[in-house]
């Protein structure tokens, strides 16, 4: 059910609160029992000016990077409702969850979250979602980051699902990026006296002086909460008051690497490499993250049309390994047919893994664009389709025809191998 409603400058927005998979993909993600009350927050942007959708309009399904939330990426949704405007396209709804351990959704389980999740497990709240609301197509994933790979595993579940996916810089490869950047985020501050003091030590960092504007005030606005927290329980008696982390850099850590190592607290054996993980990309370190390096072992089979959108300063993707996800994506049993048949892109933009923080209106363009023309394809398919299905009456759509009864019946008379 919505349980609020606020505005942006193009959309009205419905927060949302939903059930996720009640059967998580490790027993660890949650508090034993505690499967089922798992919940997610959402949040719906409908467009102020289409508040009756015709078919074709397109419904975008975000994902968001780890450690970020959800609503950092309005301004992007914004510049992309600006430029699919100016193309007379026209958008349904976006819409767009946090995972289960951060953001809003962090705040709603914290009295139940574990140490181990799955990103898996996100891809499958989004099909839930998807399902619940009844979201119909044309679809297009738009996911960032670590949002990219889930968006990703959803396809794979669900081939037909999405007519498009936008991947801005997705944890896709081969190399185990996450205890690199778990190490520095285990130690990172994570209390402020207030909100300002917050905003005034982020703006000091290089990190963020690269923002876009509208992106950093968002963050500021949904990336930090005020005390008191699970965390930190006692109350703050300051006006304003004191300020931590939405989602705690615990469950950032945790999304970033897996261990390896059998837990001294517990005795239990956390994570094993050797059944997650192809030989080849098992590294010498007790932390892993398996996702990334399967999901890339699998892009060949995606089905969807892709738009990489590349940082060209990223830490996360060399020249080669740009050069390799395109080449491969869609190219196998069961995919698009790859960048051979038109159907896989890149733009590779002058900034680095932040894509959508740093070049905002770049990535709206690109993103927007690239979602223009494949309506149009999406649009040209169906009015073809339909129009030769009509043809056939609705009687002889569930009967057996002649045509089926000739080509069944020569089968007899072939020689068998």
């Amino acid at each position: 059910m919505p349980v609020s409603i606020r505005n942006m400058s193009y959309f009205q927005v419905t927060e949302h609160t939903i059930r996720g998979q009640n059967i998580r993909e490790r027993p660890g993600a949650v508090k034993a029992g505690h499967e089922r009350d798992i919940r997610l927050a959402v949040k719906q942007y409908v467009p102020f000016d289409n508040p009756s959708p015709q078919e074709g309009d397109v419904t975008i399904i975000g994902a968001h990077a780890n450690g970020f939330p959800k609503e950092v990426y309005e301004p992007l949704w914004d510049d992309i409702y600006e430029r699919l405007c100016s193309q007379n396209k026209r958008i349904r709804a976006i819409w767009i969850a946090d995972v289960a351990q951060q953001g809003k959704s962090g705040i709603l389980n914290e009295s139940i979250l574990g140490d181990d999740p799955s990103w898996y497990d996100h891809a499958r709240d989004m099909l839930f979602l998807i399902n619940q609301f009844e979201i119909v197509q044309p679809v297009i994933g738009v996911g960032h980051s670590m949002g990219g790979t889930q968006l990703v595993h959803l396809s794979l579940m669900h081939p037909s699902l999405f007519e498009a996916l936008i991947l801005m810089d997705p944890v896709i490869l081969l190399d185990n990026p996450g205890p690199r950047y778990a190490l520095p985020s285990t130690y990172r501050r994570d209390l402020w006296a207030s909100r300002e003091q917050a905003a005034e030590k982020f703006l000091s960092s290089p990190f963020y002086q690269t923002w876009d504007p509208r992106v950093f005030q968002k963050w500021v606005n949904f990336g930090l909460r005020d005390l008191p927290t699970k965390l930190y329980p006692t109350p703050s008696n300051a006006t304003p008051p004191a300020v931590t982390l939405t989602t705690t850099k615990a469950q950032e850590v945790f999304n970033f690497a897996r261990p390896s190592y059998v837990d001294e607290r517990s005795g239990l054996a956390c994570g094993n490499p050797l059944k997650e993980l192809h030989p080849d990309d098992i590294e010498d370190i007790p932390f892993y993250r398996p996702e990334p390096a399967y999901i890339f072992h699998r892009l060949p089979e995606v089905k969807p049309s892709v738009l990489y959108l590349f940082g060209e300063n990223s830490y996360l993707t060399s020249t080669a390994n740009r050069q390799e996800k395109v080449k491969i994506t869609g190219a196998g049993v069961g995919g698009s047919g790859g960048a051979s048949c038109g159907r896989v892109q890149e733009v590779v933009l002058p900034c680095g893994h932040l894509i959508p923080m740093e070049r905002v209106h770049e990535s709206a363009k690109a993103s927007a664009d690239f979602i223009g023309s494949i309506t149009s394809c999406w649009k040209e398919r169906k009015y073809k389709f339909q129009k030769a299905w009509e043809q056939v009456s609705l009687d002889m759509r569930v009967r057996i025809d002649k045509q089926w009864e000739r080509n069944i019946s020569a089968l007899s008379k072939r020689s068998k191998l």
